[in-house]
């Protein structure tokens, strides 16, 4: 990593060098030369409403560090589940990956960030046509239910998979996550 140094300051007659007076003010290179490193714009996060089963938590945690999620937030989850002891996570995602536990998801959203929910209803979108937010928080509901419906109405877009069954929680996040880096990926060949 390379970083920005004052330009390289030569004793002249005016900054006091040869002719003996005293230096005037020294004169430094501002302008950066250097271009973001950042190979992609925005963000993901994942947010899982009331999990109940550590085993769909661990592969949560996989699937944000496989697909670059930047944290988790487990609202309202069971208190029996321990992220640093999930056998589904063998990599310790949680070390690389923030997970946050809390009462209310909105709570640890990040700023500027747009929740999406993944859910089946009749008005949401399909996965399939969907374009991802720049900045996104993707909310899943639990294993034995849907998403609460007083966080429904707080998610701009709600989004679901066109299958002919419920999925399982871990899978969901997986399948999300792909489709959005996919298609990121493309976006960012054309």
């Amino acid at each position: 990593m390379t970083h920005n140094t004052p330009a390289q300051h030569t004793k002249s007659a005016t900054d006091g060098g040869e002719s003996g007076e005293p230096p005037t003010k020294k004169r430094f290179e501002r302008r950066v030369e250097r271009t973001s490193s950042l190979t992609e714009r925005g963000f993901a996060c994942i947010a899982l409403d009331r999990p109940t089963d550590g085993v769909n938590v661990g592969h949560t945690l996989r699937a944000a560090l496989g697909f670059g999620a930047r944290m988790v937030i487990l609202g309202g989850a069971d208190p029996k589940i321990n992220v640093q002891k999930l056998s589904t996570d063998p990599g310790r995602a949680y070390r690389h990956v923030p997970v946050l536990e809390v009462d209310e998801i909105f709570d640890a959203m990040p700023n500027d960030c747009t929740p999406v929910a993944v859910e089946i209803t009749d008005n949401a979108t399909n996965l399939v046509n969907f374009v991802h937010p720049e900045r996104a928080c993707y909310i899943f509901g639990p294993e034995n239910g849907s998403i609460s419906s007083k966080i429904l109405n707080k998610c701009q877009f709600i989004v679901k998979i066109p299958t002919t069954m419920s999925l399982n929680l871990g899978m969901t996040v997986n399948i999300v996550m792909y489709d959005r880096l996919a298609k990121a990926t493309r976006s960012n060949e054309a």
